[in-house]
């Protein structure tokens, strides 16, 4: 394993309001840099971010969070294009999921010399013995549709991509072997 920085982008509010909307390169810019930047200060004892392999890093989340506790384990999947977040303590009447995934596209960014995951909008919730889901937030994808932020082939691509996720936890084959070895590198890791 090997230290690394993941940032998310969400992708429509780099401007810092709740609101989508299309920003200029340059918002967008300002905004990842801005983001890497504050996570690079960091204490290393405090260091959240390891690298397992090419398809796998996981995030020991910071506990100060609203909806994120000592339990709480990030695992992001580049191949997969996937964020999941294990042991997530979401408020009722959410409060019955444990499992959040995100879509995402999730690539190395070697100028800002880290991680970056595209926020794609469509997120599913997953039960606590993976029997049961519920996606959310298409209704995101579809004002970002709308506005222009993503075209219709990348929407159709999006949406394809939520029912593949969705189609392999009604298989029973969810979590992903990436998971099971994340955890086991958390342990590791002791977190």
């Amino acid at each position: 394993m090997q230290s690394t920085l993941v940032v998310w982008w969400r992708y429509g509010k780099e401007h810092g309001e709740e609101a989508f909307r299309v920003n200029s390169p340059e918002i967008i810019a300002a905004h990842l840099d801005a983001k890497a930047a504050r996570f690079r200060q960091t204490p290393e004892t405090e260091w959240r971010w390891q690298q397992v392999d090419d398809d796998l890093i996981v995030e020991r989340t910071a506990p100060d969070s609203l909806y994120y506790r000592e339990d709480t384990r990030i695992y992001y999947l580049p191949k997969r294009g996937l964020g999941v977040i294990e042991n997530i303590h979401l408020n009722p009447p959410h409060d019955v999921w444990s499992w959040y995934i995100h879509l995402a596209d999730i690539a190395y960014d070697a100028p800002r010399v880290c991680w970056v995951m595209q926020d794609l909008f469509a997120d599913i919730l997953v039960a606590p013995d993976a029997r049961a889901h519920r996606v959310l937030d298409l209704d995101d994808l579809a004002t970002a549709l709308e506005i222009g932020l993503v075209s219709a082939t990348k929407a159709s691509h999006i949406l394809r991509r939520t029912e593949a996720v969705t189609q392999v936890i009604v298989r029973g084959e969810f979590p992903f072997p990436e998971i099971e070895r994340g955890q086991a590198a958390c342990r590791e890791l002791g977190w």
